[in-house]
């Protein structure tokens, strides 16, 4: 048995109008298109659907049962449908990114609510990850997109540019190094608060791991180190960009030369399949919005300027 969308159709046009003539038009078909699909129908069905005289159309005691199992068929079809064209123009998705944890805690959040602003209908989830797992987490489909700081891309990830930040050193105003031309052999004569060793180590792959840095905490979380540098218990590594939540410590960031480092930040995203519009949509709007917004000169000021206005539309009783 297989009845068709145009069969469910008729026969509900036909019994809402009871009138054959009536549903065609309504259809914009003929009375005999209209006729052939109740027979088709039936014949499926294998009993009458409708009780015909010469004067009216009505549904038979097998056709008033079936007529709510098809209404609600027919109901569903039209919801599944409108969900698809949503899907193709954009107007309702879903897309979850993973961040590792700075970017995460700083530029993400803003980012996210300015695209929701701009595409309420499509939800974005976002999720914090140690960057050991942001491409393992598009790898395994648990995320469409990820944000993070430059790294080999693994079998099946593709890496894009997103922004450079450079290094600074992130510690209290009144710390001696702070404000003025300090160099990184100067940083290493004091306690590093690490977040997670393997930082350390790429900015030692880049400046010499001579003399060695003096660590003096290694967290698994960056406002566990600007906790701890605002409490004078060292200082912290990161990009510049990290003002954005460093300063609701009190701490200040200060330049690094000699070298100066920058990092790449970049965007990952599966290689191997295609991203969805919802995704494809999140990810313009990242670059859009990085290439018009400089996250390295963002604070917590610029934030508060930059931050969409709520919307309380839905707010009141019952929401």
């Amino acid at each position: 048995m297989q009845m068709t969308l145009r069969q469910i159709e008729a026969f509900l046009m036909v019994a809402d109008l009871r009138s054959f003539t009536a549903a065609g038009t309504a259809l914009h078909i003929t009375q005999s298109a209209v006729s052939n699909l109740i027979k088709e129908l039936e014949g499926q069905v294998g009993v009458p659907l409708f009780d015909r005289t010469s004067r009216f159309v009505s549904l038979s005691p097998d056709g008033r049962e079936f007529y709510g199992l098809a209404q609600k068929a027919f109901h569903e079809f039209l919801l599944m449908e409108k969900y698809a064209g949503d899907l193709c123009s954009l107007r309702a998705g879903r897309v979850r990114i993973v961040g590792a944890p700075l970017i995460a805690c700083t530029l993400l959040p803003l980012l996210l609510a300015h695209f929701t602003r701009a595409q309420p209908n499509i939800r974005v989830e976002l999720v914090d990850q140690p960057m050991a797992q942001v491409q393992s987490s598009i790898q395994q489909g648990d995320a469409e997109v990820g944000f993070g700081p430059a790294r080999h891309p693994e079998a099946g990830i593709t890496a894009q540019h997103f922004f450079s930040t450079p290094v600074s050193m992130l510690s209290r105003p009144d710390h001696p190094l702070a404000g003025r031309y300090s160099t990184w052999d100067e940083v290493k004569k004091v306690p590093i608060i690490a977040v997670g060793r393997e930082s350390v180590g790429y900015i030692a792959a880049d400046v010499g791991p001579q003399p060695p840095f003096l660590i003096g905490h290694v967290v698994n979380q960056m406002p566990t180190a600007f906790a701890l540098a605002a409490s004078g218990c060292g200082v912290a590594l990161a990009g510049r960009f990290s003002l954005l939540l460093a300063r609701g410590y009190g701490l200040t960031a200060t330049l690094l030369h000699e070298p100066v480092l920058r990092r790449k930040m970049q965007l990952y995203t599966p290689g191997l399949r295609k991203l969805s519009d919802a995704a494809q949509a999140f990810v313009s709007f990242a670059k859009a919005f990085v290439r018009a917004h400089d996250p390295n000169t963002l604070d917590s000021d610029s934030v508060v300027t930059l931050a969409p206005a709520p919307d309380n539309s839905s707010d009141g009783p019952g929401h």
